[in-house]
């Protein structure tokens, strides 16, 4: 979630497309297309519309929040939460499914210590994490090279079954001629609690809560998410076709994901999840609970 040790200023977090709109790269497209074709018919055609939109909103949620400042949490205390955002199309009411059934949606966020029902190795792109559901303390990926691997500079590992997309995300991002780097990745239950107690020491624990995840909870314990640097309105607009879902969008932060809005932070889910939950219009803490196996 937040950098290793939240109270560091780090400026090149916000790197040189702070505050501006990006198109999507024309890798990106092509995967785009690639996976509307696989669905399709119209149906398909539809959903790629609906992914092109809904990118747009993204992009613009990232733009706002980095303008106005909260996404920076590294350069001081974040500005005091408003109301929470409610989603286009009342997220609140019941989603049925095609045979009429409710589907399972997100709680209320709030502070608990529950192991999550799905954290194997295995599970990786469903695993839920939030205020409430957690990893235990020994949980570890069996897996975790070095992000230089992908040929993206930065510091940190991440989980092998990342390396393939994250190389293609930063060879799409050179030929668009945009700079992206790893800020952190992978960070162990110890790393997360000196993280949680440096900002709490630095802030005071109810502003911590609100920023960074407890240890157990943050999703870089599993070690397929990722803190970037550099262009992060490119990344909002291209990242979903390589695979990486913003997990905290501006739209959607504090009142349906539980933290604060991190312009910065994507967890790889891969491409055909990561563009269905970019299609679906939910943060991706909503997509997981309503797509419970």
């Amino acid at each position: 979630m937040r950098r290793q040790m939240a109270h560091k200023a780090r400026p090149s977090i916000l790197g040189s497309g702070h505050g501006r709109r990006r198109p999507v790269g024309r890798e990106a497209r092509h995967r785009l297309g690639d996976w509307r074709d696989g669905l399709g018919g119209p149906a398909g055609a539809l959903l790629g519309i609906g992914v092109i939109a809904l990118v747009g909103i993204v992009l613009l949620g990232a733009g706002v929040g980095a303008a106005g400042g909260r996404p920076g949490a590294a350069f001081g205390p974040p500005a005091r939460d408003g109301p929470a955002t409610s989603e286009t199309g009342s997220p609140d009411a019941a989603v049925l499914d095609a045979a009429g059934t409710p589907l399972p949606t997100a709680p209320p966020c709030a502070q608990g210590d529950v192991l999550t029902p799905n954290r194997g190795p295995d599970d990786w792109a469903r695993t839920i994490l939030d205020t409430t559901l957690m990893l235990p303390e020994n949980a570890e990926p069996p897996d975790l090279v070095r992000v230089t691997e992908a040929g993206i500079a930065g510091s940190g590992k991440v989980r092998g079954l990342v390396i393939g997309d994250l190389r293609a995300l930063a060879s799409s991002a050179a030929a668009d001629g945009v700079r992206v780097s790893v800020d952190s990745a992978y960070r162990s239950y110890a790393q997360q609690v000196a993280s949680f107690e440096s900002y709490a020491k630095a802030y005071g624990d109810d502003e911590a809560l609100k920023t960074v995840a407890r240890p157990g909870h943050s999703e870089h314990q599993l070690g397929t998410t990722v803190d970037f640097a550099g262009d992060l309105p490119w990344l909002a607009a291209n990242a979903p076709a390589f695979g990486f879902v913003m997990s905290y969008p501006a739209d959607a932060s504090p009142g349906r994901t539980c933290y604060r809005p991190e312009a910065w932070h994507f967890r790889y889910v891969g491409p055909r999840t990561a563009l269905r939950v970019a299609a679906s219009g939910l943060s991706l803490r909503e997509w997981l609970w309503r797509n419970q196996p």
